[in-house]
């Protein structure tokens, strides 16, 4: 039989083992204090960021005379690495290209002719409509004679018969 001693330490042994499995087990936890670094660069873009805990999102803004590239995110996020316990931005794959004068000129000389040709249309179709409400809003004219045009006649009473003589 084996002695109390050690049915004791075998006990303990396997709880300390218990402890230990389940603590690898568990996944790991944030700290409150758990912050990213600074994120990395994204050539001709720039990033602002408000909050550097672990899921914040941070947006990149391409620089001015650059623009998006369709397809790509200006979205970076603020994660946790299970393996080495450490907070970091994710990849962004932001690429930012080069506006291209040619076009952006073109864009606002479109933009301005079809402003204004629509504000002309507007101003032809107001003065028309204008034009005719002035019109069918104005009585017709009546013709009223004067009174140099109308012979002036005396008559009598009318008891008395003219008999031309």
């Amino acid at each position: 039989m084996a002695s109390p001693r050690l049915r004791g330490c075998g006990v303990h042994a396997l709880l300390v083992l218990l402890l230990l499995l389940l603590l690898l087990l568990l996944p790991l936890r944030v700290s409150s204090g758990t912050t990213c670094p600074t994120p990395i660069s994204v050539e001709h873009a720039e990033i602002r960021v408000k909050n550097y805990s672990v899921n914040s999102r941070e947006r990149y803004v391409c620089n001015s005379g650059f623009k998006r590239k369709a397809g790509t995110s200006t979205l970076t996020e603020c994660v946790m690495n299970k393996n080495t316990n450490t907070a970091h931005w994710t990849t962004p794959n932001l690429k930012c290209i080069k506006i291209s004068p040619h076009t952006s000129k073109m864009t606002k000389v479109v933009i301005s002719t079809s402003v204004l040709l629509v504000g002309v249309g507007f101003v032809v179709v107001f003065l028309a409509w204008f034009i005719r409400w002035r019109q069918t809003s104005q009585p017709r004219g009546v013709e009223v004679e004067t009174m140099e045009a109308v012979p002036m006649t005396v008559r009598t009473s009318s008891n008395v018969e003219d008999t031309g003589a």
